[in-house]
């Protein structure tokens, strides 16, 4: 079991050095940081600076990230005031300015939120250099940084730097409880809602959603706007409902404000199209809004709403209507979604901004499902083989379809449920998350369910269908299975039926082994944490984590197994590298082998582009033999036409990686993409974002 700590009772202890904190969307991790500066803020003004005192200096990952001046000088800022400009290195900015034994507790919020790749690289490379510096350089400084979940490599880069990784625990059930009383006062009828509340999430199966503070403070608000209404139970349909509530509850008041315009007009044709503009076209503008926020780093949202509006309705609106922009900004925040904060508007929790952002990319798509077009084919594509953040709002698109045309989401289902394992995974996830499907699609998945990864096993946890619960109550109850799946049935079982699954853990404790199913959970707001080892990452194969001690006759004797992994096209750019490398030194007969595998892969144009773009990469490792077919394979598919946007910029992005004589060819090849009428709205965000990092 795992034991949770308070963050406090972690940072007392000096040899636990730097915490890289990890939470899922809404886990808590920027309330925890919030409340962990104001006590020790609070700490500090009733002391004052004292020996062993931790001085906190808070922020963000995106001001960080897009200060001009860099790091160091933003958070020098921080600590002086925004005027500050002189030594740009913050351990000598801040040297001398704490009594000794004293340490800075410098706390960067949101990691994860630094969208651009480069930025974001150079970040996390500056605190990880600021957090390795030697005691006597480092003024006594220590770093708390968090992030929603890392890729390994991202997190090996902290792990080097001396951080340790910590999870913000969940609630569990006492603090569900715990919340609900808080939710609903101690007052009748308060208790009653409370208990009726925590009823209907038990009945509703929601207990894993109700474990995320932001998902169970959505449930409480949707419970208290139709309280007679069943609890939806899938976290889709739980925040199109607190989307439904948001406008019920704000409409009133965003009319009222539309109408307060009108006068700004003095009966201006144009200027009452603006504000007939603004009421017909709110959503479409919260939307794009949306698909700034989860592209772009910090991003000004009000420049953004003001040059959409320009865009839509010239420039006469500014000019005619007093005040144009503090007007749409206050506008904006009927919403209920998007707040004013320091003059900056921000969505309320960036989830919500990746639903809306989906919901965006989902009205793009034409309304029959068909693989085979540009337009279904890029977001396909991306939902399976994007990365994980893009990837995850081109499924969600898809869920957004689904729900808008039931018809075709049978038919999309047949056809992911035809394809890989990776098809496979995005079926399970529609149907978890309620898209309209007939028996069958169900009984598929949970048929081919043995074979899947044990996320799938999740997903299955989550399916409101009686046939789910029933095959995974007869896996994991049965001894004719292998201990493995059991166990993997049972903690699936536990996500919507857990009485049943102690139940029958507890009769079969002596087959099962001593793993229990979850850690011990503390309240998150209170801020609890859970250690994570290096366990918690699931790659294609541990053989990567250990690669740099195998001997060369190791290597040589898993030569085959080696050739496999680089040419399967799962593993990670630079974890192929490094196969690559000892491959090739320690067996290069299967090297050449494997670069032989590679060519043909590259050079045969009945692959997916996907899979020719990953071999040839992988192709140009292998030495100037092969340069120049990678180059040419990568070359022919950024220029097809017949390919969809995403495969073309794949490959001029690695096109770029095999040397700076590419750039010039990719920056007119991604403008003329850009500027294609065809290419989609969420397309032109992308490449845009592509070209800013060629240029930078």
């Amino acid at each position: 079991m795992a034991q949770g700590f308070l963050v406090e009772e972690i940072l007392s202890s000096p040899e636990q050095g730097h915490l890289l904190v990890e939470a899922g969307p809404g886990g808590g991790k920027s309330t925890l940081m919030a409340r962990l500066a104001g006590r020790l803020s609070q700490l500090l003004l009733q002391r004052g600076g004292s020996e062993k005192s931790l001085i906190p200096v808070w922020t963000t990952a995106s001001y960080l990230a897009t200060s001009p001046d860099g790091v160091d000088l933003a958070l020098s800022r921080l600590v002086y005031g925004r005027a500050y400009d002189d030594a740009r290195q913050f351990s000598k900015a801040v040297k001398g300015l704490v009594p000794e034994g004293s340490t800075w507790l410098i706390m960067v919020d949101g990691l994860d939120e630094v969208s651009a790749v480069g930025e974001r690289a150079h970040l996390t490379r500056r605190l990880t250099t600021l957090a390795e510096q030697p005691r006597e350089d480092k003024t006594r400084a220590r770093f708390v940084v968090a992030s929603r979940p890392l890729r390994r490599l991202e997190w090996g880069v902290f792990d080097r730097a001396g951080f340790s990784r910590w999870e913000v625990a969940p609630f569990d059930e006492g603090q569900v409880r715990q919340f609900a009383a808080r939710w609903f006062g101690a007052e009748e009828p308060g208790p009653r809602q409370a208990q009726e509340f925590v009823r209907q999430a038990d009945l509703a199966g929601l207990q894993e959603l109700m474990a995320n503070p932001l998902l169970a403070a959505v449930a409480a608000a949707v419970f208290e706007a139709w309280p007679d209404r069943m609890l939806p139970a899938n976290q889709y349909a739980l925040y199109e409902q607190y989307r439904a509530y948001l406008v019920s509850a704000k409409s009133l008041q965003r009319e009222t404000y539309l109408n307060c315009l009108v006068p700004s007009t003095l009966r201006d044709p144009a200027a009452l199209d603006c504000v007939r503009f603004l009421r017909e076209r709110f959503d479409d503008l919260l939307r794009h809004l949306a698909l700034t926020a989860v592209t772009e780093t910090s991003p000004d949202l009000l420049h953004t709403a003001l040059s959409w509006l320009t865009e839509q309705l010239g420039p006469r609106a500014r000019t005619s209507i007093p005040g144009w922009g503090e007007k749409v900004a206050a506008l904006l925040t009927t919403s209920g979604l998007v707040l004013l904060s320091e003059e900056r508007l921000r969505f309320l929790h960036v989830s919500f901004a990746e639903h809306l952002a989906a919901e965006a990319q989902s009205l793009c798509l034409p309304a029959h499902f068909d693989p085979t077009s540009r337009e279904w084919a890029g977001v396909l594509e991306q939902a399976v083989l994007g990365k994980e953040g893009r990837a995850q709002t081109a499924r969600t698109a898809l869920l957004h379809f689904a729900h808008r045309h039931p018809l075709e989401s049978a038919r999309m289902l047949t056809w992911l449920q035809q394809g890989t394992e990776r098809h496979q995974r995005i079926a399970g996830f529609l149907l978890a998350e309620g898209s309209p499907a007939a028996p069958a699609h169900v009984a598929s998945f949970l048929e081919r369910l043995p074979s899947l990864p044990s996320d799938c096993w999740r997903t299955a946890g989550h399916l409101t269908d009686p046939t789910a619960h029933e095959m995974l109550r007869s896996y994991a109850s049965s001894a004719s299975y292998p201990k493995s799946l059991r166990q993997q049935a049972l903690a699936a079982l536990a996500i919507r039926h857990p009485g049943e699954a102690e139940e029958i853990k507890g009769c079969f404790t002596t087959h099962l082994g001593e793993h229990g199913l979850t850690g011990a959970r503390k309240p998150s707001d209170d801020g609890w944490l859970l250690p994570l080892g290096a366990g918690g990452c699931c790659e294609p194969s541990a053989l990567i984590d250990v690669l740099e001690q195998l001997t060369s006759e190791d290597v040589r004797d898993g030569a085959a197994l080696f050739s496999e992994l680089v040419c399967e096209g799962s593993l990670e750019s630079a974890d192929r590298s490094a196969v690559i490398y000892r491959l090739c030194e320690a067996a290069p007969e299967e090297g050449r082998r494997t670069a032989e595998r590679l060519h043909a892969i590259a050079s045969s144009t009945q692959l997916d582009p996907w899979l020719r773009t990953d071999a040839a990469e992988a192709l140009s490792e292998f030495g100037e033999t092969y340069l120049t077919s990678a180059t040419y394979t990568l070359t022919s598919i950024a220029e097809n036409q017949h390919y969809t946007i995403r495969s073309r910029l794949a490959a001029a992005e690695c096109l770029v990686g095999l040397g700076d004589q590419h750039v010039d060819y990719a920056h007119r090849l991604l403008t003329h993409l850009a500027q294609l009428e065809t290419t989609q709205p969420f397309q032109r965000m992308e490449l845009w974002e592509a070209l800013a990092q060629l240029q930078g």
